[in-house]
């Protein structure tokens, strides 16, 4: 399947200027952009607390080289003089093309079956991803012992719970849930969340729309030994740049 990278660029405009002003600006901008080599796409996003910029881009060397072009471009520096520079924040990740869903195909993922990873203190399986499901959504299935999630928000994809075994307490926004076997969760992106096992062992499945956070997972994770859950201290990424790892992939630590 033939993929795509999408880059989200995070930022608030400075203090002073009109959301008029700005997007005068930006739309005086689009011809040279879209001469960008590898450009397929753009669009804005308005945000609480700010804006997202979104591009899409036939593959990653050309996102990455798009920053080089970008400063060469007539009206950037206008633009950017709108721009809180202290407040962007840009992630990439890979994606299947739209045009690629005709060659979906069926697929199962058994017990036991999927990609295991020690994970942050848990199992976790991932059991469908971004090239499985034409970027609609990832699938993971966590298996963890008595303990808390950090606070942490997501701001590229919603995230979704199925509790299957034990007892745990989400905390999603101002809303806390006490959560046992059937019970499913919905916590949308740029909403702060965080959950603490009660009543362990848990085992979930985590639903990630759109699909790409298997790449966080991979990234901050290790192949697991076996089908269970690593020793204490197992597998855990270096945490003091753990959060710099997370913000790559879109999420934030929040505490």
């Amino acid at each position: 399947m033939d993929t795509k990278v999408v880059e989200v660029t995070e930022f608030a405009l400075k203090p002073g200027t009109t959301e008029q002003m700005f997007l005068q600006t930006r739309d005086e901008m689009n011809d040279e952009v879209r001469k960008l080599k590898g450009f397929l796409n753009r669009r804005l996003l308005k945000s609480e607390g700010g804006w997202k910029e979104i591009f899409e881009w036939t593959d990653m060397d050309s996102a990455k080289a798009a920053g080089e072009g970008w400063s060469t471009l007539p009206g950037i520096k206008n633009y950017c003089s709108m721009v809180n520079s202290a407040s962007i924040k840009v992630s990439y990740h890979s994606v299947v093309a739209e045009a690629d869903r005709r060659v979906l195909r069926a697929f199962c993922s058994h017990a036991l079956e999927g990609e295991a990873r020690w994970w942050l203190g848990s199992l976790a399986v991932i059991k469908a991803t971004a090239a499985q499901t034409a970027g609609q959504f990832t699938l993971v299935e966590v298996l963890e012992n008595e303990g808390e999630a950090p606070l942490h928000v997501h701001h590229r994809e919603d995230e979704s719970f199925q509790v299957m075994e034990g007892e745990i307490e989400f905390e999603i926004g101002d809303t806390k849930i006490l959560a046992g076997p059937g019970s499913f969760l919905f916590a949308p992106r740029d909403v702060p969340h965080r959950y603490t096992v009660k009543r362990g062992p848990a085992r979930m499945l985590f639903l990630f729309t759109p699909a790409g956070f298997e790449e966080l997972v991979r990234a901050t994770s290790v192949p697991a030994d076996d089908w269970r859950v690593p020793p204490a201290g197992e597998g855990m990424p270096d945490m003091e740049i753990f959060p710099d790892v997370v913000r790559r992939y879109g999420c934030e630590l929040l505490g």
